[in-house]
C-alpha cells in the first residue's frame, strides 16, 4: 500500500510513502515542455518513486526493531540519542579524564621517585659519615700512636738498661719493680697497635671509577645546602676523560668534604660561585678542581692545611683535609691548594688513568 506524506506524523507507521516534493518537480518539468511545444500526448508515462519511510514513535509504540525493517529504509521523527547530540563534548570529557589521569599517575610516580633519590641520598650521605668516622678514627690513632710510642720507647729503654745495671747490684725488688715497668710499656704499645691497625685500611677495594659521574653524585647529595646558601652552581666537566682506578666510596667522601668546605667558605660571602672542572691534564692524570668564591686561606696557613689537627674553622677537628690527603695519596695522586683568581680558593687533585695504573 502507498500512503502520502500527509499520514505522517499522524500515527502511520509507515511504508512506501509519496512525497510532493518529487511529483511537483515532474509536473513542472512537463508543463515546462508543453509550454516549449510539446504535445502532452507524447509525454511519457512517469513512475514517482515511492521511498520506504516509517515513524519511529510508530515504530517504538509496536515494539518493531529498527533492524527488521527493509534495507534503504528511512526512520523520521526519531529523538537523536545522548550520544549523537553531546558527542563531542563526551569526547571532550573522557579526553579530559585520561589526560588527568597520565598526570595524576605521572606526579606520583614523581613523587615516588623523589622519595626514593633522597632515601638513597640519606643512605649514601650515612655511608659517607661512617666513612668520615672511620676514618677520622684512623688518623687519630696514628697521631695518637706517633705521640705515645715516643715516652712508651723510652720507658721500656730505660727499664732494658736498668734491668742490665741490676744484673751486677743484685737487688732483687728493683728488679721486679723493673719488669713490671718494661711488660706495661710492651703492652701498651701492642694494644696501640693493634687499635691502629683496627681502623687502618691498607688494602682498598678498588674498581673503575667514572669521576665525573663521581661528582654529580656529590652534588646531588649538596643540592639543597647549594640551594640554601644561594650559591650558584657551575660545571665543566670533560666527558672525554677516561675512568680511574679507585675506591669509589672514599673518591666521593674526597669531593663531598671539598664541596661542603667550600659551601661553608661562602656563608659570610656576598657573591657565591661554585666552580667545578674536570679535565685531564697534560701529564695525562685526571685533573679535578673545585673553586669557592670565599674568604679564602691565609697565605701563612697554606702550608699546614692539610696537616692533623690543623684547622681554620671555630668547631673543626683538623681532619677532614688531611684524610682526603692520605685518601689521594693512597690513590697514586697529588692533592694542593691555590689562591683563587677572584678570592676564594681552588682545591685541586690528580689522579693516575686506568692506563698508567697498568
Amino acid at each position: 500500500m502507498i500512503n502520502v506524506a500527509s499520514y505522517l506524523g499522524k500515527g502511520a507507521v509507515g511504508g512506501h510513502i509519496v512525497r510532493p516534493e518529487p511529483v511537483g518537480q515532474l509536473a513542472a518539468q512537463f508543463a515546462l515542455r508543453i509550454l516549449n511545444g510539446e504535445r502532452a500526448s507524447d509525454l511519457p508515462v512517469t513512475k514517482v518513486a515511492s521511498p520506504l519511510i516509517f515513524e519511529w514513535p510508530a515504530l517504538q509504540r509496536w515494539g518493531i526493531s529498527e533492524n527488521k525493517l527493509p534495507p534503504g529504509s528511512e526512520i523520521m521523527f526519531r529523538n537523536p540519542t545522548v550520544w549523537e547530540q553531546y558527542r563531542a563534548y563526551i569526547l571532550a570529557f573522557i579526553a579530559a579524564i585520561v589526560i588527568q589521569s597520565a598526570l595524576i599517575s605521572w606526579l606520583l610516580y614523581e613523587h615516588w621517585r623523589r622519595q626514593r633519590a633522597e632515601i638513597l641520598a640519606r643512605d649514601t650521605m650515612s655511608e659517607l659519615t661512617h666513612v668520615n668516622r672511620m676514618a677520622t678514627a684512623g688518623q687519630l690513632s696514628a697521631s695518637i700512636a706517633h705521640e705515645i710510642r715516643q715516652p712508651l720507647a723510652g720507658i721500656v729503654a730505660n727499664a732494658q738498661a736498668a734491668l742490665r745495671w741490676l744484673e751486677k747490684a743484685n737487688v732483687e725488688e728493683v728488679r721486679e719493680g723493673l719488669k713490671g715497668i718494661l711488660g706495661d710499656g710492651l703492652r701498651a704499645g701492642d694494644i696501640i697497635t693493634h687499635l691502629r691497625a683496627m681502623f687502618k685500611s691498607d688494602e682498598l677495594k678498588k674498581a673503575h671509577v667514572d669521576i665525573n659521574k663521581l661528582v654529580l653524585s656529590v652534588l646531588a647529595l649538596a643540592r639543597i645546602d647549594l640551594l640554601k646558601q644561594g650559591i650558584e652552581l657551575q660545571t665543566r666537566l670533560d666527558d672525554r676523560i677516561p675512568e680511574i682506578l679507585g675506591n669509589q666510596v672514599q673518591l666521593q667522601q674526597v669531593i663531598l668534604n671539598l664541596v661542603m668546605n667550600a659551601i661553608e667558605s661562602m656563608s659570610s660571602s656576598q657573591t657565591r660561585v661554585l666552580r667545578i672542572k674536570s679535565a685531564l691534564s697534560q701529564t695525562n692524570k685526571v685533573h679535578v678542581s673545585i673553586e669557592d668564591t670565599g674568604m679564602g686561606i691565609k697565605q701563612s696557613d697554606l702550608a699546614r692545611l692539610f696537616q692533623p689537627m690543623f684547622t681554620t674553622k671555630e668547631r673543626g677537628m683538623g681532619m677532614g683535609l688531611s684524610i682526603c690527603q692520605s685518601i689521594i695519596e693512597k690513590h697514586a695522586g697529588r692533592i694542593w691548594v691555590s689562591p683563587g683568581a677572584h678570592g676564594g680558593s681552588i682545591f685541586q687533585f690528580e689522579l693516575p688513568t686506568i692506563a698508567d695504573n697498568d
